[in-house]
């Protein structure tokens, strides 16, 4: 769909629908998102966004699929500095894409469907972070036998733990968990 002026809205109405979807997803979850809400958010008609996206479900789609962009690994950097820029890039995605709302909603599981899509959407937008971690325990960065997913885990987790402790996960958090963690994740001496 393009992005100019369409129904009497000004251009940018796609933009500003994905952005309240977001913004209303981080907010109050994804039980607050709905048409009017939307409509009310962003300034775009409800009828242009009907026109748009069939139904809830097509907005929600649309926003974590626009929010949710593959990232390209620094290269040259050290593993530890990699993490770190992953923390980094962890932390604006759960900032920027999920909030209190979204974690709480899926913690209680009370919108089934959204819940498995952004489960997929984690799982496979991890892809990147497991294959990184298992380059790093080939080439002896990480200790062997390494439970790479688990590590994922506790990484994400984190960050969502962060939020829901009500702290914004930053560079602090980043330097602070990696301390924590470097020694449990490299060989032994």
């Amino acid at each position: 769909m393009s992005d100019h002026a369409v129904d009497g809205n000004p251009p940018g109405a796609d933009a500003r629908i994905v952005a309240a979807t977001l913004q209303l997803l981080r907010d109050r979850g994804p039980a607050g998102v709905n048409v009017e809400a939307v409509a009310a958010a962003s300034g775009v008609a409800k009828t242009t966004i009907y026109r748009r996206y069939e139904d809830r479900e097509a907005l929600l789609t649309a926003a974590i699929d626009a929010a949710t962009t593959e990232v390209t690994l620094p290269t040259g950097m050290s593993t530890y500095d990699t993490l770190h820029w992953l923390l980094g890039a962890a932390r604006i995605r759960v900032q920027d894409i999920v909030g209190r709302g979204t974690v709480a909603a899926i913690l209680v599981d009370d919108d089934g469907p959204f819940t498995v899509q952004l489960r997929d959407m984690i799982r496979m937008r991890s892809h990147q972070l497991v294959a990184f971690l298992d380059e790093a325990v080939a080439r002896g960065d990480l200790r062997a036998g390494l439970d790479v997913k688990l590590v994922v885990s506790v990484l994400l987790g984190s960050a969502v733990g962060h939020v829901i402790r009500g702290g914004e996960p930053d560079e602090e958090w980043a330097d602070r968990l990696l301390t924590l963690l470097w020694p449990a994740l490299t060989p032994p001496d």
